[in-house]
């Protein structure tokens, strides 16, 4: 199991370098478009363009991390009152169920919706930088694949850690730190 996480630890680090890669591309297009349009006589149109779609690419590679950090929105008064008042299995079910519909939602989407949106059989090109849209499109097979992988990922790691206690603050704190490489 120690191997397994190390692994899913390698993907998670990729899938975060690709996506701030995406992230400062996107950071970079946004400072162009405001500096030549407050200091320049016209500025270019591809900025735009190449903001939005630097910015789809950061979500499809973020929402595989953001399943493999539990950091999707969760209803955080129920798992904190459930918490209080002792129901911690409860809550792990509730968790390992929600993570179980979003790996059953993202897999029908990627095998019944996408193919038919993501792989077009006519020619379409984005209008200022002239790309062909299937790269564009190809984006929602890639997020769907990271949500799927990245959910049979994280119930199986739910499923190994099944019988561990609760952690306190303080463990919570510090496994923050040993994940971040702090500690």
């Amino acid at each position: 199991m120690k191997a397994f996480k190390k692994f899913v630890a390698v993907y998670r680090e990729i899938l975060s370098v690709i996506g701030s890669c995406f992230f400062l591309t996107f950071c970079a297009c946004v400072l162009i478009q405001i500096i030549s349009r407050n200091f320049l006589p016209s500025a270019p149109s591809w900025t735009e363009e190449l903001a939005r779609y630097t910015f789809i690419y950061m979500v499809a590679f973020g929402s595989g991390v953001a399943i493999l950090k539990d950091e999707f929105v969760f209803v955080e008064f129920l798992n904190d009152t459930l918490e209080a008042k002792g129901f911690h299995s409860v809550n792990k079910v509730i968790r390992l169920l929600v993570t179980v519909v979003m790996l059953a939602l993202s897999v029908y989407i990627l095998i019944f919706a996408v193919p038919g949106f993501a792989f077009l059989k006519f020619q379409m090109v984005s209008t200022a930088m002239q790309v062909p849209m299937q790269y564009i499109y190809f984006s929602q097979v890639l997020m769907f694949g990271f949500l799927s992988l990245s959910c049979i990922f994280r119930i199986i790691l739910m499923i190994a850690d099944w019988n561990k206690s609760p952690m306190t603050e303080e463990e919570k704190l510090q496994a923050m730190k040993e994940e971040e490489g702090i500690a």
